[in-house]
């Protein structure tokens, strides 16, 4: 078997091709010319993956079977989707089986490499991520390698000791507006000033706060558009995908956030090529997040709060945690009573979350769930 290099190349580059045999319906051998890939390399990688498929063989390199599976993933998800479950891939799973045949995995291999994982102390919910991800792989197998059974489902997902105390503050971390107040008060740059007080006062991820364009504010009817999500790849490069849930929203802004956002448009106008299609954070280009990461850390140092340093995501949180106390607050002062399911109901399109979501997640920061069942025992 070789690979060949065509004289003409496509429009995009690609010349190196495999040829080899094949059998048709009948059985009978007939060749076969693959199409032109961009490198040597690539086209040998395909012809092996041509060739497992072909022949069928006993012992299926788990490394490759894994490679066709990710290749297949890319034609269904997004790119970012498939480069985080590669990258976890790479780091957790490829190590411990690569150098073996995907037909030869048993139970007790799959039950040791969850008992090496645990070792690690990474939470229940990342460790069955890397379970689906390691099962879906072998249930691609089972349709295109004729591997007949999966031990990954027969040795079940992980499970979190019962013996184990949870508090509230481990479930869901966030910051309070007291300390948000102390946070924002330490920053005298109108680029972070602006990018944090939107982190907290919208609660929208990231990728969507990253993707946001000036069209997408509509200042008017004070507005944001939420359409569409960044995904960063090295080199500066990203690509402009639907949000996580492929659900567009609306999410109306208060009078804080607008002072501060036309303020802040005031000061980008300045440059001479300002254009309303321009990144809100960034201009040009997105903000890269190790450079966020550097800033975030930096002023919460400055404003005494090192030990309540939270992540971007949890900027989230602490917004979900802000309505909720407020909610809390004005429904006491009206004497009214605390309707969970009616703000759960609002907050799910403004986050961009199902009602049960967001009922799993927050519940727990309600402080009156429980007064009306107190409230029957005490008239006993």
């Amino acid at each position: 078997m070789a690979i060949y290099k065509d004289e003409h190349k496509t429009k995009d580059g690609r010349s190196y091709y495999f040829k080899v045999y094949k059998k048709d319906f009948y059985g009978i051998n007939k060749p076969y010319k693959s199409k032109r890939y961009l490198t040597k390399k690539e086209a040998e990688q395909e012809q092996a993956l041509f060739l497992l498929k072909r022949d069928n063989p006993i012992n299926k390199p788990f490394k490759l079977v894994a490679e066709d599976y990710f290749k297949n993933l890319s034609k269904i998800c997004k790119e970012s989707t498939v480069s985080t479950y590669k990258n976890d891939y790479k780091n957790h799973i490829e190590s411990f089986f690569a150098n073996m045949s995907i037909d030869s995995i048993t139970i007790s291999h799959i039950q040791e490499w969850k008992i090496q994982l645990e070792k690690k102390n990474y939470k229940i919910a990342y460790l069955n991520k890397l379970y689906n991800i390691l099962k879906s792989i072998f249930d691609f197998s089972m349709i295109n390698y004729g591997v007949i059974t999966n031990p990954v489902t027969i040795a079940k997902r992980f499970k979190a000791k019962n013996d184990k105390v949870v508090t509230s503050e481990e479930k869901i971390r966030y910051i309070t507006y007291e300390e948000f107040q102390k946070f924002i008060s330490v920053i005298d740059n109108v680029l972070w000033k602006t990018f944090f007080m939107f982190l907290y006062y919208t609660g929208m991820r990231k990728g969507e706060v990253l993707a946001l364009t000036w069209k997408d504010i509509d200042f008017n009817n004070d507005i944001i558009s939420v359409n569409k999500t960044l995904y960063a790849k090295i080199k500066g490069k990203f690509t402009i995908t639907s949000t996580k849930n492929n659900i567009n929203r609306k999410i109306k802004i208060s009078n804080t956030l607008k002072e501060q956002l036309l303020l802040y448009k005031q000061e980008m106008k300045k440059y001479t090529d300002f254009k309303e299609n321009w990144f809100v954070f960034g201009n040009t280009r997105f903000l890269p997040s190790t450079t966020i990461d550097h800033y975030k850390d930096k002023y919460f140092i400055l404003a005494g709060l090192e030990n309540k340093i939270i992540t971007i995501h949890e900027f989230r949180h602490s917004h979900v945690s802000l309505l909720i106390n407020e909610y809390v607050k004005i429904s006491n002062e009206k004497n009214v009573k605390v309707d969970t399911a009616k703000f759960f109901l609002m907050m799910s399109n403004r986050m961009g979350h199902t009602i049960q979501v967001m009922q799993d997640t927050y519940m727990h920061l309600f402080p009156t769930v429980q007064d009306e069942i107190v409230d029957i025992l005490n008239n006993l």
